[in-house]
């Protein structure tokens, strides 16, 4: 049986994939995976000048996956601890260099599917 999103439920998830669909949005979160760093820490690592950097770290954080603290005059950025956040970390170390992906569920007899959706090929030999 396939469970169908609501069409609700599926504009909040593009929403979603809308903010994590920028190559520097997730440069910046893999740069957050292993600990909290301040924002100068974040432009050498991910080479993103700083007002470009300031966009994307205020993107993140209005969709509530990273928060900042600011220690003197530095701000420094960590991941949230929100469902959102950690699901976005999760995918995130998932596509990590030798990161397995995780396991899927094995097909049942109601979702595999049956002979007639089954494609069946032949190889033809000329002489």
């Amino acid at each position: 049986m396939t469970v169908l999103l609501p069409l609700e439920k599926s504009r909040e998830l593009a929403e979603w994939l809308r903010i994590l669909a920028q190559p520097q949005r997730l440069m910046i979160l893999s740069a957050l995976l292993d600990s909290t760093h301040a924002v100068s820490e974040i432009e050498t690592m991910t080479g993103i000048g700083q007002p470009t950097l300031s966009q994307h770290l205020g993107a993140l954080r209005r969709a509530g996956l990273i928060e900042s603290q600011r220690e003197s005059r530095a701000i420094h950025y960590c991941w949230t601890d929100t469902p959102d956040a950690r699901r976005a970390r999760a995918l995130l170390m998932s596509l990590q260099p030798g990161a397995l992906p995780p396991e899927l569920p094995s097909p049942t007899p109601e979702t595999t599917p049956g002979p007639a959706a089954s494609a069946r090929f032949a190889r033809i030999l000329h002489p």
